[in-house]
């Protein structure tokens, strides 16, 4: 059995979803309900699909907060994809701040497959 990742209880997680991840993309989208760090963004299929599937996460429009590291492998569903981001306090000066109300956008491309659903999400660690 892993071990747990411990985790702070200011952590935020918000979700998304959408009718379509594969051939025919659908981006999907949340509110930032609060402002601080994104500490991770996921990306998983609700089906089969051919071909690896990148999911660009930008926030109001921006370049892709994970820098085309979130894929989800071809298959049949199941676990999704994590990407932990730095964060600035924690030995590095990268962090990806957010505001509050700001506009969270999964844009995923490249895959095939029909009418494929999807779930994204993101954690923002709170700043108290």
């Amino acid at each position: 059995m892993a071990l747990p990742n411990p985790r702070t209880y200011n952590e935020v997680a918000l979700d998304a979803q959408t009718t379509s991840i594969a051939t025919t993309p659908v981006a999907g989208y949340a509110i930032a309900t609060n402002s601080g760090y994104v500490q991770r963004v996921m990306a998983a299929s609700g089906g089969t699909t051919t071909g690896t599937i990148t999911v660009a996460v930008t926030i109001n429009g921006g370049s892709d907060i994970a820098n085309s590291t979130l894929t989800i492998a071809a298959g049949s569903g199941g676990p999704g994809a994590v990407v932990e981001l730095p964060l600035v306090g924690a030995g590095s000066t990268s962090g990806i701040y957010i505001n509050e109300g700001d506009l969270i956008k999964w844009t995923p491309s490249g895959g095939t497959g029909a009418s494929i659903p999807g779930a994204f999400g993101l954690v923002i660690r709170a700043t108290v």
